[in-house]
């Protein structure tokens, strides 16, 4: 009897602990600056949809809802990199920013050399809310 309880409690912990690791968190990430100052901010939400803000026009746009597929690819090589360990705010006339969990990251100054990591997440975040 003691053996199916600690079972089932293992089984119980385990699924707990996998939620939580596979939740999906808001991601905003963007590009500003330059002559215009202009700011161009995209947001995934948790339920896959995507929305354009700009702050000239002060646009907010859906733009699309994105798969369960590329929300999961997404989590993925957040949680690969880990965001959350990085901590620079480096723009410079023109900047790039990714934001998640209230933690900000912002890099552009040609004197700081931004991670591969976060140069290819910001890529691939880009590419995905970019296709159609």
């Amino acid at each position: 009897m003691k053996i199916l309880f600690y079972i089932s409690a293992f089984i119980v912990l385990n699924a707990h602990n996998c939620s939580k690791t596979t939740e999906f968190i808001n991601i905003k990430f963007g590009e500003g600056g330059g002559f215009t100052g202009a700011l161009i901010e995209y947001e995934i939400q948790t339920n896959g949809d995507v929305f354009r803000n700009t702050s000239l026009n002060k646009e907010h746009t859906k733009i699309k809802t994105l798969t369960k597929s590329d929300i999961k690819e997404i989590q993925n090589r957040k949680n690969k990199i880990s965001v959350d360990t990085y901590s620079f705010n480096r723009p410079g006339n023109l900047y790039y920013f990714i934001e998640t969990d209230n933690k900000k990251i912002t890099w552009g100054d040609p004197t700081f050399k931004e991670p591969k990591e976060i140069k290819e997440l910001y890529e691939q975040l880009n590419k995905i809310v970019s296709t159609k």
